[in-house]
């Protein structure tokens, strides 16, 4: 047969298998796939960009708020004390029924109205003596009666507790200002009159006298009788309040308390539900 050695596999054209394996795409083709690789790399680097950006945004919000928070007491002054027309007002919590005053400004002029009193009148306990000491220091004078400075109070001598009172006076050398700035000091003698409505003091005052008056209202109750304890001494809610006090952490020499004169009923004859 004349045309057999067309079709011999010895005259066919062999092809390696890289060159089978290249000539699978044509030259087109494969920059058509190398340019297809190229959008990908671009949002791979977008995408870092973008969480580097938002991470320095990050990092300099955080920065304001600190140096807002740093500079705020500084341009605003403390948050402790508000006013009201333009005159300063306690407003930091702590001492007797939380009214206290602090504040660093040495020239600023302090009133203390619309801070709450200590209640020192006894709604729920019957008194043999009402009102006893009068309402003033030249009244109760007259009438005999004791200012003690554990609690700042004018009290008959039934009512009066001569040994407490000392004890507390040795403790340390108490200190008393007029003033949230630590001025216009008064000695421990100048307030023992009786004279002043108010004087301010430090919270070691503060805690030694929640000590002592549990030590003066056991030794009433074991001692003395009813009729030695005063309208202040034998309320509940005073009691509950230096439970709580004793709880409490502050540095020793915070001024944060306000001692007032008090003019207590005297004699416990019952309590009342």
């Amino acid at each position: 047969m004349t045309g057999r050695a067309e079709y011999s596999p010895v005259d066919r054209i062999s092809f390696s298998a890289d060159e089978t394996a290249q000539s699978l795409l044509s030259q087109d083709e494969k920059g058509y796939v190398s340019e297809g690789r190229r959008p990908t790399h671009r949002r791979y680097n977008l995408a870092l960009k973008a969480i580097l950006l938002l991470f320095v945004l990050i990092l300099h919000a955080a920065l304001v708020v600190f140096l807002a928070s740093w500079l705020a007491p500084t341009f605003f002054g403390s948050p402790g004390n508000t006013k009201a027309d333009g005159v300063s007002k306690p407003g930091i919590k702590g001492g007797h029924n939380g009214d206290t005053c602090q504040s660093e400004d040495s020239y600023r002029q302090y009133t203390f109205d619309g801070v709450v009193r200590d209640d020192y009148k006894n709604p729920h306990a019957e008194f043999l003596h009402t009102d006893p000491c009068g309402q003033s220091a030249a009244e109760a004078r007259a009438r005999g009666c004791r200012y003690g400075m554990l609690y700042g109070a004018w009290l008959p001598e039934a009512c009066y507790d001569e040994e407490t009172e000392e004890n507390f006076r040795k403790y340390t050398d108490w200190k008393f200002w007029l003033q949230p700035n630590r001025t216009e000091e008064r000695s421990w003698d100048e307030v023992a009159k009786g004279e002043y409505d108010y004087v301010l003091v430090e919270w070691e005052y503060h805690q030694r006298h929640c000590a002592e008056m549990n030590r003066r209202l056991f030794t009433a109750m074991a001692r003395r009788g009813l009729h030695s304890i005063d309208s202040y001494l034998s309320q509940w809610k005073h009691t509950d309040h230096c439970a709580h006090s004793a709880m409490e952490q502050r540095p020793t020499h915070e001024l944060n308390a306000i001692l007032w004169r008090k003019f207590p009923d005297c004699g416990v004859v019952r309590w009342k539900n």
